[in-house]
């Protein structure tokens, strides 16, 4: 498979992750607000996003260029949700927009943590049919607040797809995330990921290399911050992927995020 591919690949998964992470804002305000008599049945969320590259899991998604992403959240006071997100995705194969929907429950735990259970169905609308570039993806990830100190936010998932995109078989992921507040409204923000795929030949087939690997770190370090009513990340996010591809390669990455 050509170079062009497996960074496609690579751009799909990523935005799963941040409409999975969207979603989970917008379902866990949700139910702090579920005791009060005035909470509707079903509350409606959204969130629009710039940022200097589309990232997921270390991998450039949109080819280092910019991208805009938007999110559309329906929370039932049941901890039923279901998610709408779409973005501009360079996926190399034909097409130039990833258009997803996630479907989970919110599981509390305590006050404090709660656990979020999903399924993302990844679409890459006007792509070339024997690619095979959708994917769906099952997922399960814990969540909690206050965990070290007051402010702070502690997250570790574990993901899987029978059949990961390009037809590349069966992935693993496993995630944890963290942000530590610094000052203020500053934040300290981490993440680190591990994906494992079949063998080292659906590991090319899917993001590209020499096929001496099947599997992968990534990570992010950087502050984020709240002002005016907006979020922003500045991070630098990288991997191992031992690959010359230049989605592959480190990056430092801004972006702006507003709720609605």
């Amino acid at each position: 498979m050509s170079k062009d591919l497996g960074e496609s690949m690579l751009k799909k998964y990523a935005q799963q992750l941040l409409t999975a992470s969207l979603v989970v804002t917008s379902v866990s305000a949700f139910a702090e607000e579920s005791t009060t008599e005035s909470t509707p049945a079903i509350t409606v969320a959204g969130s629009m996003a710039m940022l200097t590259d589309y990232r997921f899991r270390g991998v450039s998604m949109s080819n280092r260029d910019p991208s805009v992403q938007g999110a559309l959240n329906f929370a039932h006071k049941s901890g039923a949700y279901l998610s709408l997100w779409a973005s501009n995705a360079d996926v190399g194969a034909g097409g130039n927009v990833e258009a997803d929907f996630f479907v989970g429950y919110i599981l509390p735990i305590t006050e404090k943590s709660f656990l979020d259970i999903n399924y993302a169905d990844v679409n890459y609308p006007g792509t070339i049919k024997e690619y095979h570039t959708d994917f769906s993806e099952f997922g399960v990830n814990y969540n909690h607040s206050d965990l070290v100190t007051a402010g702070d936010y502690f997250t570790a998932g574990v993901f899987y797809s029978p059949e990961f995109a390009f037809k590349s078989g069966t992935e693993i992921y496993l995630s944890t995330t963290y942000k530590f507040p610094v000052y203020n409204s500053i934040k300290l923000v981490s993440s680190l990921g591990y994906t494992k795929l079949e063998d080292n030949e659906k590991f090319a087939q899917a993001f590209g290399g020499d096929g001496q690997q099947d599997d992968y770190f990534d990570y992010k370090i950087g502050f984020g911050a709240d002002f005016l009513g907006l979020s922003s990340e500045l991070v630098w996010i990288d991997n191992n992927i031992d690959s010359d591809a230049n989605i592959m390669k480190g990056s430092v990455v801004f972006s702006v995020t507003k709720q609605f």
